[in-house]
């Protein structure tokens, strides 16, 4: 009945072993690593031990992607760095609650010994005033939105029209049935990103091009659009189709050209409006939740940042 053995089994381990790595890349000695996780010294040695392989085998059984416990582990590295132990702890149960209240520690919760076949205790303790479908979108969106916030690179791919991300309940009828952040996410002076809590009805764009494709995928996310990312795009091998606002006048000529982009490219998960003329060039980046065009986005921005630096030295 209780997650906590998910996390003492599954969880922390992993997390632990990730979060090990970073600090030792940001200079800590084994015995400060020690110290500030409250394990020994020999742990901390054997954890630095570990591969990545490793990692993803013990998320196993946890629908969770190594790339965002990385993102989390360094940002929670970064807090213990600057001596901000309480924010770390928050932060760090803050994303294993968002794991369990999204549905993704179910399976594990089951190998371990809860075997009752549909289970929302999680998703009830963290959202208490949502019905459970609601609990869930919003878990995972929260989750999308700390692994976005967590990236050091994400910042550098958010439009100046700004970045927002958006996920629909399944069979979604209406705006009310989609939440997204309000106002959208931007940039702040540190190399963070800033944003509101997500509320359902909170966006009349990125709700309207999940209502034009009518289910086809429950997600989206977007961020700019240039040269280097499109070299991006084309070395993780996403197809895409490119289209231009002027070519749908509406409204929402993303919502427009939408249905038809799929129809022509139904394995596609990335449209690319080249903009026109007061219309800023955008990546819309599709999946079925919050957390994998999160992840995409994030893998995006950090090859960005790779060619970026390329081009700049090349430059020079």
């Amino acid at each position: 009945m209780f997650p906590e053995g998910i996390a003492f089994n599954v969880f922390v381990p992993a997390f632990r072993r990730v979060l090990v790595n970073e600090l030792r890349r940001r200079g800590f000695s084994q015995t400060d690593i020690a110290r500030a996780l409250g394990v020994t010294q020999a742990a901390v040695s054997k954890m630095l031990r570990n591969t990545r392989d490793t990692l993803a085998k013990e998320l196993g059984d946890l629908n969770v992607q190594v790339k965002e416990v990385e993102a989390i582990a360094s940002r929670v590295a970064d807090l213990i760095a600057r001596g901000d132990i309480n924010e770390a702890g928050t932060l760090a149960n803050r994303y294993w609650w968002l794991i369990l209240a999204s549905g993704d520690a179910c399976r594990a919760h089951e190998k371990y010994g809860w075997r009752k076949s549909e289970c929302y205790i999680c998703t009830r303790v963290v959202y208490p005033d949502l019905d459970v479908i609601r609990g869930l979108v919003m878990a995972d969106i929260e989750r999308a939105l700390l692994v976005l916030s967590s990236s050091k690179y994400f910042p550098r791919v958010i439009p100046e029209v700004l970045s927002n991300l958006a996920v629909a309940v399944p069979g979604a009828k209406s705006l009310h049935d989609i939440v997204a952040v309000p106002g959208r996410m931007s940039p702040d002076k540190k190399g963070g990103i800033l944003y509101r809590k997500p509320e359902f009805g909170a966006s009349r764009h990125l709700g309207g091009v999940l209502l034009s494709i009518g289910g086809k995928y429950r997600a989206v996310i977007n961020i700019k659009y240039d040269k280097l990312i499109e070299e991006a795009l084309v070395t993780m091998e996403l197809k895409f189709k490119e289209f231009s606002s002027r070519d749908y006048p509406s409204a929402n000529p993303v919502a427009a050209a939408a249905p038809a982009l799929f129809d022509e490219c139904p394995e596609c998960k990335v449209l690319v409006d080249i903009g026109s003329d007061y219309v800023e060039p955008n990546v819309y980046i599709f999946g079925s939740r919050a957390t994998e065009v999160a992840n995409t986005a994030i893998t995006i921005a950090e090859l960005y940042y790779v060619l970026f630096k390329k081009y700049s030295l090349s430059v020079d």
